[in-house]
């Protein structure tokens, strides 16, 4: 399985997702929520930050009308390194912040 490896200013990043698997961002954003729960339960950091939300609720909540995964009690700046290894060749992540990212089909 390949992972999302990069190294931030607290130690190692290693999320089991592999961004090719899916063809949507849809598909991406849901199954990189799962990685990201299983990831931070890993580190002994809380779940209840990892948040999922529709194109909609993320619009509701002034963002893109896009999938987006937030995590705030998260490692810091997580979502700028794994945006660098976070995309496929049908769809896109980019942070919003520096812990949140937008996934979006190309």
């Amino acid at each position: 399985m390949s992972k999302i490896n990069y190294h931030s200013e607290f130690g190692k990043i290693q999320i089991n997702f592999d961004p090719t698997k899916y063809k949507t961002a849809a598909g991406a954003a849901k199954a990189f929520h799962k990685a990201l729960i299983e990831f931070a339960k890993d580190i002994g950091s809380s779940t209840v930050s990892c948040l999922l939300w529709t194109p909609k609720e993320a619009a509701e909540r002034g963002y893109s009308e896009n999938w987006m995964v937030s995590w705030e009690e998260g490692c810091y700046e997580w979502a700028l390194g794994t945006s660098l290894e976070c995309s496929s060749t049908k769809w896109h992540s980019e942070p919003y912040h520096s812990y949140d990212l937008q996934f979006y089909n190309d």
